[in-house]
């Protein structure tokens, strides 16, 4: 026999525009209030929400905004309302005038339990035919740390968009105990094939949940576009709910005893082996 522990998670998938703030914002208010009126324990917007900065080489600048600031108090209202756990991301301006991509994660009691900003950005330096906005590195500061929240529902981790393609993240959230990952993002189209992988395989490998949203549509000024399917995978790698290819809000229920039955059926997390993974024995051939 278990125990169920059931959790309610709500998506948000829209697209946002640089020089539309106001309409953005209002979209994710709107989202928010149609999930706490689903009777959401934990909402997901995407990863920057508030204007992607990818129109031009600067855009970003005028999206950054201080944490605590107007983007977070209008997540903080509606968590409070709501009683219920809210993240998603957008450019933070920090204390030290450095500008980062950066989840905060709210309470339902509207209290800033955190901020996760990106640590693994998305660079591709051999792609010159992509528009300046893209290279994140010129925009922001990476962050320096992982961030597991336990919470009275479970405990859960943050990753933003590019962090899904680093392995070694996820499993250290599932050492450190991590039941669900929660991953704002704007990913690209039209790369369908590795999302779907991605996120299949860190839930998989690390025997988790992964709830992960996705921006839809097209950037208007460069073209780019993103890939949507916003969606929550279970342990096995199962996907439980997924979004269409449009604006929506992604609703379901999991329980959140499948992990501890997962981990203790096959107990990966006990088996990996540390001392072998930094000694490589490379074997020449004579021929």
């Amino acid at each position: 026999m278990s125990d169920a522990r059931p959790v309610t998670i709500s998506i948000a998938q829209f697209n946002a525009q640089d020089d539309d703030k106001p309409g953005n914002l209002a979209r994710a208010a709107h989202y928010l209030e149609l999930a706490g009126n689903r009777g959401s324990d934990i909402v997901v917007l995407p990863e920057l929400f508030t204007g992607t900065g990818f129109s031009s080489g600067d855009a970003h600048e005028a999206l950054a905004e201080p944490i605590p600031g107007p983007t977070f108090e209008l997540m903080a209202a509606a968590a409070r309302r709501h009683a219920m756990y809210v993240t998603g991301s957008f450019y933070e301006r920090a204390a030290d005038g450095r500008l980062h991509n950066t989840a905060p994660v709210v309470g339902p009691g509207g209290d800033l339990l955190g901020c996760y900003r990106k640590t693994h950005l998305f660079d591709v330096p051999n792609r010159t035919d992509l528009p300046p906005g893209i290279m994140e590195s010129k925009k922001v500061s990476p962050g320096v740390e992982l961030q597991l929240y336990d919470t009275n529902l479970c405990r859960f981790g943050i990753g933003i968009c590019a962090d899904i393609r680093f392995p070694e993240m996820f499993r250290a959230y599932a050492k450190a105990g991590a039941e669900l990952i929660l991953l704002p993002t704007a990913f690209l189209s039209p790369r369908f094939d590795h999302w779907d992988f991605l996120l299949k395989a860190r839930a998989t490998d690390h025997q988790m949940f992964i709830a992960a949203s996705g921006m839809t549509g097209k950037e208007k000024v460069t073209g780019i576009g993103f890939i949507g399917r916003s969606a929550v995978v279970d342990p096995w790698g199962v996907i439980l709910a997924g979004a269409p290819d449009e604006e929506a809000l992604l609703t379901t229920t999991i329980d959140l005893d499948q992990v501890r039955r997962v981990r203790n059926w096959w107990p990966l997390n006990e088996q990996i082996r540390p001392d072998l993974y930094g000694n490589v024995a490379i074997k020449t051939s004579a021929s």
